[in-house]
């Protein structure tokens, strides 16, 4: 069985508090091929490693990164309320995630988020800092983002992250993504089907790692984005 790519999703993130260096770290011990991440802006034009917009879900704390300054975002401790109080996770700057990724050789998902509207400045330093990356494509649900990277004309992957509603003859009508990202539940639909006769590649994310099509995927996929990578992994007798 050809071994799909197998991506950690935020890091090893069923383990550790997501997006953090322990996930990461976790997610190299466990010899993932990639790394999931996300990346949000502050209002310095910082770039950190986190998904949502605020911090109340990961640090108990409403406010939107996008009204916080670099310095105060580094103050930030992460994880459920008791962990905070005597450990916390750091909220990594992009420049420490890749300083401590670059020399492992992982491959890199990188998902740039709402916060990279209208930023080409950002999103063109995000993507030259990420051209030390062996192996790497940004992913984003914002075509204005992905269209900002192919306006760079550099030699760079980029994949469409889509829903049911997304406009799919404008999608597939663009033909310079190199690859379609795909929540698991439109596995195996018409959807997918008609993604993969206009030659679109997919990787799969929310794999919980006890899905029957692992064992004999469809030609279509190209990665696995999952939260149980090590499950994944034992499926292809990788582990």
């Amino acid at each position: 069985m050809y071994n799909i790519p197998v991506y950690a999703h935020r890091g090893v993130s069923n383990k550790s508090v997501e997006n953090s260096l322990n996930a990461f770290k976790k997610a190299v011990d466990v010899r993932v091929d990639g790394i999931e991440l996300d990346l949000q802006l502050s209002a310095d034009g910082v770039a950190f490693v986190t998904h949502d917009i605020d911090f109340f879900r990961l640090a108990g704390n409403k406010r939107r990164i996008t009204d916080m300054l670099a310095e105060e975002v580094l103050q930030l401790k992460l994880g459920s309320s008791f962990f905070r109080k005597f450990f916390g996770s750091r909220v990594l700057t992009f420049d420490q995630f890749l300083q401590f990724i670059i020399p492992t050789g992982m491959k890199l998902n990188i998902e740039l988020k709402e916060s990279f509207l209208g930023k080409s400045e950002k999103i063109r330093e995000v993507v030259e800092k990420s051209m030390a990356v062996n192996d790497v494509h940004f992913s984003s649900f914002e075509f204005s983002i992905l269209e900002t990277i192919h306006a760079m004309n550099l030699d760079v992957q980029t994949a469409f992250i889509g829903k049911k509603n997304s406009d799919w003859d404008y999608v597939l009508s663009i033909k310079k993504f190199n690859a379609i990202h795909l929540n698991k539940k439109f596995y195996g639909t018409k959807l997918m089907n008609t993604i993969w006769n206009e030659g679109y590649p997919m990787r799969f994310y929310n794999i919980k790692g006890n899905e029957k099509y692992l064992q004999d995927p469809h030609e279509c996929v190209i990665g696995w984005i999952t939260d149980y990578p090590e499950k994944v992994l034992n499926i292809q007798k990788r582990r």
